[in-house]
């Protein structure tokens, strides 16, 4: 039986954060197996296009510059727009006509860029939500933090219906524990007691919310602070991947301790994915599991993830 996990899924996937990129200012990235660039143009809209020149190759995200709402070539100075259409060669009176780059539609929300990735070129059939929490007076901005990891996004993905590896790499204790799928989107409801590494316990009750193959939103209620969490990977190639993952807090002290709070919360996060991370690069992928009657969804999770790479 062939992986029916090849290639990229189709959706929406997180490549920078709005604070990345300001007016005028230019991105490399590599994701997908591709180099692409963006780019903020002076109307504040960010632009993703394939990064190399078709004239002579050059990079347009290392030295291309911001003109207008286009970028410039760094080699000789063409310049595109945000559809990758080249609208000016300073020094040619004609334009060939297959004068292009690939342009990519992006989303930009809750503080965070999306691009939208389909093997097919097909248009994004569902969007992502807007956030209530996020720029919120009652809400701190997103603390936020990044790793690279050697797996596959669908290892990743395994989490949302496997209840059984909490306590045992987590350390966590699960009293209730419910998975819901819906079209674009899976849900993950759960009730517990973490017992952090550095002591001292933490009653939970959270709700995470996957839209699409890569972007997770998680609302947590806690004895502690309730939190708003984001949990999104993109892949760099089939075999790496980008993980960010960040929280908003609901403030309940000062902006000082607020930011402690939260540096202390993402440091906490680092060592959760951690555990993950040493289980993910190093396991086989097992297309036909043994699995028990403890096990939960994984099946169901498995047919709801296959739609995103047929």
């Amino acid at each position: 039986m062939s992986d029916p996990f090849t290639g990229y899924a189709r959706g929406w996937f997180v490549v920078a954060l709005s604070d990345d990129l300001g007016p005028g200012d230019v991105k490399p990235l590599k994701y997908f197996g591709r180099d692409l660039v963006a780019y903020r143009g002076q109307d504040g809209k960010v632009r993703i296009l394939d990064a190399h020149c078709p004239h002579l190759g050059a990079h347009l995200g290392v030295g291309g510059t911001v003109a207008d709402n286009c970028i410039r070539c760094p080699f000789h100075a063409w310049r595109f727009d945000g559809e990758g259409q080249c609208v000016e060669i300073p020094y040619a009176d004609k334009i060939p006509s297959r004068a292009q780059v690939g342009a990519w539609p992006v989303d930009e929300l809750n503080g965070l860029i999306f691009v939208w990735h389909a093997r097919n070129g097909e248009a994004p059939d569902y969007r992502i939500p807007p956030l209530p929490q996020y720029d919120h007076d009652e809400w701190t901005p997103w603390f936020t933090n990044i790793r690279t990891i050697q797996t596959h996004p669908k290892e990743l993905m395994e989490n949302v219906a496997d209840k059984a590896h909490f306590p045992t790499v987590h350390n966590t204790e699960i009293d209730r524990f419910d998975n819901e799928f819906d079209g674009h989107i899976a849900v993950q409801r759960t009730e517990g007691t973490a017992y952090p590494r550095a002591g001292g316990t933490d009653s939970f009750k959270l709700t995470a919310t996957y839209y699409g193959p890569s972007y997770q939103i998680t609302e947590m209620a806690s004895d502690v602070m309730p939190s708003v969490l984001v949990n999104c990977h993109a892949p760099i190639d089939e075999r790496t991947l980008h993980l960010r993952f960040g929280v908003m807090l609901k403030k309940i002290m000062s902006d000082d301790k607020m930011a402690r709070f939260a540096e202390m919360y993402v440091k906490n996060l680092q060592v959760g994915f951690g555990e993950d991370v040493q289980i993910w690069e190093h396991k086989l992928y097992r297309e036909r599991p043994m699995l028990c009657d403890g096990d939960g969804a994984i099946g169901k999770l498995r047919k709801w993830y296959r739609q995103f790479y047929q």
